[in-house]
């Protein structure tokens, strides 16, 4: 009878020290600054867990924010992103040793986001959605990823390009340019105009410090980890 018991709890604890020992292992390549409601990690060959603010962020990983959520991670090399409500995005490739070069690779599969670059020489830092790869020269760029594959991007600050995969084309993208792609990588080409991602999250970006206000840092505050409650300051405000 003691046997079987072992036998049982072994088989119960195994998997969650397989989970404990790849995360351990994993390479830590930032860490969660901000955590509203809820959001995941999923670290390659571990299973999905809640991620609260402080915990590290691993290469490789899917990021995932349910609905009405949203995360904010900060970069070793300085970079910043912001997930929004129900988005998705995957560290594909992350290398940065401090004063040299290194490569950053973000995936964004669904939902809205918004990215500040960091110290990673510009021409080694990669966005990628289903439809397009865009470049960046010191920038901040936010994208959506639309239920019904739509798909935006609008330059923020600073320039780049974008390659649609779809069609082939490139396109030059300045400071205050957005572009829409339908389902089918159809574009008007970039406009200059104003864009709003209607998520305060990736709209003001997030801040530790709770301020919002209209800047590149901006940001606003909420919980501190996964289902922790907002500050008087919400994002939702």
């Amino acid at each position: 009878m003691r046997l079987c018991a072992a036998v049982s709890l072994l088989a119960f604890v195994a998997p969650l020290a397989a989970t404990a020992v790849s995360v351990a292992y994993a390479e830590n390549v930032g860490e969660a600054t901000r955590v509203q409601t809820f959001a995941y990690q999923t670290p390659p060959q571990a299973n999905r867990a809640p991620l609260y603010r402080l915990d590290p962020v691993v290469r490789n990983a899917t990021l995932q924010t349910v609905p009405n959520g949203s995360l904010e991670v900060t970069f070793t090399d300085g970079s910043r992103l912001t997930l929004g409500s129900g988005s998705t995005i995957v560290v594909d490739n992350y290398v940065y040793n401090q004063g040299g070069a290194g490569a950053q690779t973000l995936k964004m599969t669904h939902g809205v986001f918004r990215f500040v670059s960091g110290t990673i020489p510009k021409d080694r830092v990669q966005l990628q959605t289903p439809m397009v790869t865009i470049g960046i020269r010191g920038t901040i760029v936010k994208t959506q990823i639309g239920d019904n594959d739509n798909e935006i991007v609008f330059f923020e600050h600073g320039q780049g390009n974008i390659h649609n995969n779809k069609t082939g084309k490139n396109f030059a993208m300045s400071e205050g340019d957005m572009i829409e792609f339908d389902p089918d990588g159809n574009t008007e080409g970039p406009k200059h105009k104003p864009w709003l991602a209607g998520d305060p999250a990736v709209d003001y970006g997030m801040n530790p410090f709770g301020h919002q206000d209209g800047g590149p840092g901006a940001g606003t505050t909420g919980g501190d980890g996964a289902g922790s409650a907002g500050g008087e300051g919400s994002g939702n405000n």
